[in-house]
C-alpha cells in the first residue's frame, strides 16, 4: 500500500510541476503580449510548442483536483504520516500554484484595463 500512496503522491506532484509551467508560461506571455501591445509581435518561433490548450490545462487542474480528493478518502493519517515530504512537496507546490494563479489573474487583468483604455481613445479620435 505505501507504493500506492507514494507514485499517488508522486503523479500529484509531477501534474502540479506541469501546471505550474503551463502558469509561467502564459504569464510570460501575456507580460510579453502587454508590453508589445499587440498579439501579432509573438512570432511562431518564439513561442512555446509545449504550451497547452485552455482546455487541457483545465482537464490537468480537474485531474489532479481528484487525484488530491481520492488521496485522502482513500489514506488515513497515519498512512499519510509516513509519506510526510512528498506530502509537503504537494503542499508547497499547491502554495506555488496558488501564488501563480493569482500572477496571471493580475497580468490578465492589467491586459483586459490596457485594451479597455485603448477603446476609448480609438472612440475618442474617432469623435474628431
Amino acid at each position: 500500500m505505501p507504493s500506492n500512496l507514494t507514485s499517488s503522491l508522486e503523479t500529484i506532484n509531477e501534474l502540479s510541476r506541469l501546471i505550474l509551467s503551463q502558469l509561467d508560461v502564459r504569464i510570460e506571455n501575456t507580460e510579453h503580449e502587454s508590453s508589445q501591445n499587440t498579439l501579432q509581435q509573438i512570432s511562431p518561433e518564439t513561442a512555446d510548442n509545449d504550451q497547452y490548450t485552455d482546455e487541457q490545462l483545465a482537464k490537468l487542474i480537474t485531474e489532479r483536483h481528484n487525484l488530491i480528493d481520492l488521496l485522502f478518502k482513500t489514506y488515513s493519517q497515519v498512512q499519510l504520516s509516513v509519506e510526510l515530504a512528498l506530502i509537503n512537496e504537494m503542499v508547497s507546490l499547491d502554495q506555488y500554484l496558488t501564488s501563480s494563479s493569482q500572477q496571471s489573474k493580475q497580468a490578465l487583468s492589467e491586459q483586459v484595463i490596457k485594451l479597455k483604455k485603448s477603446k476609448k481613445i480609438a472612440r475618442l479620435y474617432q469623435k474628431y
